[in-house]
């Protein structure tokens, strides 16, 4: 059997790079809970990333290391029997920022007066949506446009071997795609015996489509309709690659960790291989008649709950794919399931300088990457003489109390894990109230009292260590209100005093 010989392909010559754990992630938050000062004495300690890294946005993180948001019956966003579970188009999903798709895939006799049989996404035998070649041609369309990106397809397949595979292998001709299937053993390289290769290499080899089906035991060949025994890639098996948990919770809100089938979700390597499982977590009810509804409540805090404290310490890993309804919705401000993702890969990737990324000096100033020598200041106060605006000026050596600043857990309530950014007279870094409506992009920040008596979001940042490629450790601090990231206002660099406001988080 031949298989596509143009193709390079390069073996991961290094070693494993391991993804931070739940050892890693609470060594952080006990960090984060120490001295600004102590905190960078130890940063300071950690070795410098390699270079090479910094050529993908990937860095040096395998498949197994990296987390998508997916969705759940994808092709399922139009009409209401049966219920959807999406209402935005596959196409709009992977604008969106989804990066894992789930199909059903069906044979069935459509068309009149000539009917002809073919693959069909369906919620049932009886209940069908589209043509299982429109969509997957749009995902290859997507593909071939943005060529960084990855997709997975799972499909719960219902069809024939010789239909499916024939309708995959007809796309990726059709659109001159037949490079783009990940191929999992191939001139020597096999995921089994080497483990997953690194994100980057997938992309630089192309094989940016990554296919799972559950009918059949072993991992199916896509053949070439052209040319006989060319192959172009294979349809893996899923229950030799990966591990999910149950999606039935009965109309509650999914909770706990609980495997789907006999696979252990902590399972470091696949029985007899030494291939990591891919992980992902359903985060859906399918025994629910209006997955919409349900689905504000289940994408929100609790979703990020269910990551961080009940997988983690089961699964002892980050999940892979995160797999929602209705991806958009959310019941917690500047929590969605794309946010929840993001924040997994912030720990997995070098990061190149950023306007929201920043570090921390020994004299406690908060210092720009992206612009020189700029640092946040408190700023003069409001004629009230209660807060005023937060500027960024040059950076000051010795640091006068203005120019410092300290990351602390909240007093009088329960921080939920967020952090008060408090200046060197006590007061908090704040996003202005609005009048209770969140501020857009671009809004300048405040420096103000920090309120003691209750949870307010408009005070409370999530601290999100980063990778920054050739420099010490770096940070995000993501608001828990509006979801925006702490960020240098690039236009007013070069003022004296120019502005620190709230924007938009970097895409992933």
């Amino acid at each position: 059997m031949r298989t596509r010989s143009a193709r390079a392909v390069t073996a991961d010559a290094r070693g494993p790079v391991p993804r931070p754990g739940p050892a890693h992630r609470h060594r952080l938050l006990r960090l984060l809970a120490l001295p600004v000062l102590s905190l960078l004495f130890l940063a300071g300690m950690l070795p410098a990333p390699a270079p090479a890294a910094a050529a993908s946005r990937y860095g040096d993180a395998r498949l197994d290391q990296w987390s998508w948001l997916t969705t759940h019956n994808s092709y399922a966003y139009i009409g209401a029997l049966p219920p959807r579970n999406q209402s935005r188009s596959v196409v709009e999903q992977l604008d969106d920022g989804v990066r894992g798709l789930m199909f059903d895939t069906y044979d069935k006799v459509q068309g009149h007066p000539a009917p002809v049989r073919g693959v069909m996404l369906c919620h049932s035998a009886i209940a069908c949506y589209s043509p299982f070649k429109t969509e997957f041609a749009r995902v290859v369309d997507f593909l071939k446009k943005n060529p960084q990106e990855v997709v997975t397809i799972f499909l719960e397949n219902y069809a024939s071997q010789e239909t499916l595979t024939k309708a995959i292998a007809q796309v990726l001709e059709e659109k001159n795609a037949t490079d783009l299937l990940f191929q999992p053993s191939e001139q020597g390289f096999n995921i089994d015996k080497s483990n997953w290769p690194r994100v980057r290499n997938m992309v630089a080899r192309n094989e940016r489509l990554v296919i799972f089906q559950d009918k059949w035991d072993f991992d199916v060949p896509v053949m070439s309709t052209k040319d006989a025994g060319v192959e172009y890639g294979r349809l893996m098996y899923t229950w030799k690659r990966t591990v999910e948990t149950t999606y039935d919770y009965d109309g509650n809100r999914p909770s706990g960790c609980v495997s789907r089938n006999g696979n252990s979700l902590d399972l470091a390597k696949m029985p007899g291989t030494n291939l990591t499982p891919l992980f992902t977590i359903n985060q859906f009810d399918s025994s629910v008649l209006n997955p919409e509804s349900k689905s504000h409540g289940d994408n929100g805090q609790s979703l990020k709950n269910r990551v961080e404290k009940d997988c983690r310490n089961v699964a002892k890993r980050e999940p892979n794919y995160v797999a929602v309804n209705f991806h958009q919705h959310s019941d917690t401000p500047g929590v969605t399931p794309l946010s929840v993702v993001d924040d997994l890969n912030r720990n997995a990737v070098i990061i190149d300088p950023h306007q929201a990324l920043w570090t921390v000096s020994p004299s406690k100033q908060y210092v720009s990457t992206i612009a020189t020598n700029r640092c946040m200041v408190r700023g003069d106060e409001f004629e009230d003489g209660q807060g005023g605006l937060v500027t960024q000026r040059n950076c000051a050596n010795p640091a006068p109390s203005s120019h410092q600043w300290t990351a602390t857990p909240p007093t009088g309530h329960d921080g939920k894990g967020f952090h008060w950014i408090k200046a060197g007279n006590g007061s908090c870094l704040t996003v202005p109230y609005n009048n209770g409506t969140p501020p857009g992009n671009d809004t300048q920040l405040f420096w103000w009292p920090c309120e003691t008596r209750w949870f307010s979001g408009s005070q409370l940042w999530n601290v999100i260590p980063a990778k920054q490629q050739g420099g010490p450790a770096a940070f995000y601090f993501v608001n828990q209100w509006t979801g925006k990231c702490l960020t240098l206002d690039i236009p007013t660099s070069a003022a004296k005093a120019g502005k620190v406001t709230q924007a938009a988080c970097p895409k992933l």
